[in-house]
């Protein structure tokens, strides 16, 4: 008689053969059982303070490998993961779950559902917990086809077997989309039995193959292209993280020196120290006037990426590389996989040579420096003088999160050291997003051994969002840096709007304390706490050069206090664009 094991250790264990060693969430009566499976499956449970945190910190963990791949063969997290209670749960991560569809990042939502009788005969006199009390016990699942690729609702399936194939489909799905998906389990199924052996079946991860013919027509275009070109531009865009693209952008650099920029959420993606390199894209198109070829790879086209779409390049002379298709000049889209194209194109590459190429000066693809007067101790900490500063702070291998706002906007001016990450949210935005997610990838760091330091760059304002994920970090000793910019507000909204405005203004908080007000132990050798309050430039610059604070260990707040209404000087062109866009019709 074939060897079975519970239904649920089939579903966490599935997880684990994709290098996902921790489920996020928060527990709730339905799937509490399932919760007793976990440790037994491999998995460690990272319990957060609420849903969206593990909704976010889930994202994180799928993230925190991406630029470490092409760097190392050890197993990366190919996904996320959060398990959340029925309606109310799986509602408060959903935020999560949609930031996570809209940036490409894959994480498997798991929800624990009433039992399959309650969930089939839903009452309205007498209706289950956590429902709408209408009858309507499918309608949080209908939400959830609008934010994931796939879904696996297993609280429809009666045989155990086809349940267990239906969820290693979503898997692949996820995988292989690299995108979020949703899966229920009723409380009833978590210790049916299935089959052992189902576990040993391989998940088709692969991506298809291109048409072969389709795949050499679009690289035999782009090379002829590239041979009559005289001046042309790369830009590393922020979908190549996930899209898996680093490797090919990186060895086309090499092979081609071909001058090379990023938008904000493309920075990482490659080596800052290669002499193609130029900083992160300006508020104008002047850079790409004088290319003749422009490639974006992984492209993430919006607003708030490309300072309100004016360093777009004109289409007549751009390539768009996004992950199923290739977009040549005269919107030609051609539906093959871009990163076997790029394969293809580079093992052509080799044996090419190519003609006078312009340099990086002749495509104004740098900015004239700015003359900064070099600040006095006692001077205050200002945006221009703070976001350069901290490039002296970082370190091969870093991960280094954006949090929206001004921190999105000064990390552009940073300059990375080898191997470094960037995550940052250049569409979805959401407030409080990025505290919970460097819990995320310092979990995945410690589950995988994974080199570098997790430095976060926060508001004030998205950091009173989710501050309950400072709890969640303690609670499981996890390495964390954080630079809070206190600027008493919203200061990117008040550019905007309402620069004086109450709406714009934050509470005042302390905090330096709020590591022992979430369960901080003083004094603890195993886990270092460190807070600072630095209101001046002197000040900064003693806490950068401290070796305790560099060291990554522990968890580490920087409370940066600056000026409400500073912002870098190159980002007021942009906000005023965008402040203007909102008075009009």
């Amino acid at each position: 008689m074939p060897q079975t094991i519970p239904l649920v250790q089939h579903l966490f264990r599935r997880l684990r053969q994709l290098n996902c060693h921790s489920i996020h969430g928060v527990p709730g009566d339905f799937f509490l059982r399932a919760l007793d499976h976990i440790r037994p499956s491999g998995l460690n449970w990272i319990g957060n303070a609420n849903e969206l945190c593990a909704g976010y910190a889930a994202d994180g963990y799928a993230r925190a490998a991406s630029q470490l791949r092409r760097h190392r063969s050890a197993p990366s997290p190919l996904v996320g993961a959060l398990m959340t209670t029925y309606g109310v749960g799986e509602l408060s991560a959903i935020n999560a779950v949609a930031g996570s569809y809209s940036e490409h990042v894959p994480v498997v939502h798991l929800v624990g559902t009433p039992s399959r009788k309650a969930m089939r005969e839903p009452g309205v006199r007498r209706p289950v917990h956590h429902t709408l009390g209408d009858g309507r016990a499918e309608v949080y699942a209908e939400m959830a086809k609008h934010v994931t690729c796939a879904q696996a609702c297993l609280h429809r399936i009666k045989n155990t077997t086809e349940a267990a194939e239906a969820y290693d489909e979503v898997l692949e799905r996820a995988v292989r989309a690299s995108l979020p998906v949703y899966v229920s389990l009723g409380s009833d199924m978590v210790e049916l039995p299935v089959p052992e052996d189902l576990l040993y079946k391989p998940l088709k991860l692969e991506p298809p193959k291109n048409d072969k013919s389709a795949e050499e027509r679009v690289v035999h275009r782009i090379l002829e292209m590239l041979q009559k070109s005289h001046a042309p531009l790369i830009i590393a865009d922020g979908m190549s993280y996930p899209f898996d693209l680093q490797s090919e952008i990186n060895e086309l650099v090499s092979l081609t020196n071909i001058p090379t920029m990023s938008f904000t959420s493309g920075k990482g993606l490659v080596d800052e120290s290669s002499p193609s390199w130029s900083p992160a894209l300006p508020n104008t198109t002047d850079y790409s006037r004088g290319a003749d070829l422009v490639m974006i790879f992984g492209p993430l086209l919006s607003d708030t990426n490309t300072a309100r779409w004016a360093t777009i390049p004109a289409t007549d002379n751009t390539i768009l590389f996004d992950q199923d298709s290739v977009e040549l000049p005269g919107s030609v889209t051609e539906l093959v996989k871009s990163k076997q194209v790029l394969r293809g194109l580079i093992d052509r590459l080799k044996d090419v040579k190519f003609g006078q190429r312009a340099d990086v000066g002749v495509l104004n693809l740098t900015q004239s420096p700015q003359e900064v007067a070099v600040p006095s101790s006692s001077d205050p900490i200002t945006q221009d003088s703070l976001w350069p500063t901290l490039s002296s702070f970082l370190k091969p291998e870093d991960t280094l999160l954006l949090a929206n706002g001004t921190p999105l906007i000064g990390g552009r001016s940073l300059q990375l050291q080898p191997r470094s990450q960037v995550i940052a949210s250049p569409i979805w935005n959401a407030i409080g997003s990025m505290l919970p997610s460097a819990q995320g990838i310092a979990a995945a760091k410690r589950n995988h051994q994974l080199p570098g330091r997790t430095i976060l760059l926060e508001g004030d304002g998205s950091f009173q969002v989710t501050c309950q994920a400072i709890s969640d970090i303690i609670r499981y000793k996890l390495d964390v840096t954080v630079f809070i910019a206190n600027n008493a507000g919203y200061t990117y909204e008040r550019w905007l709007n309402g620069m004086d405005a109450e709406y714009n203004d934050v509470p005042s908080w302390r905090y330096t304390e709020a590591a022992r007000f979430f369960g901080a132990k003083d004094n603890d050798p195993s886990y270092p706490i460190l807070a600072r309050r630095v209101d001046t430039w002197g000040q900064l610059q003693d806490v950068l050069a401290d070796e305790k604070v560099g060291d990554g260990k522990g968890l580490k707040i920087i409370d940066v206090v600056m000026d409400p209404k500073d912002v870098p000087e190159a980002s007021k062109p942009g906000l005023s664009r965008a402040s203007e866009a909102l008075r009009s019709a």
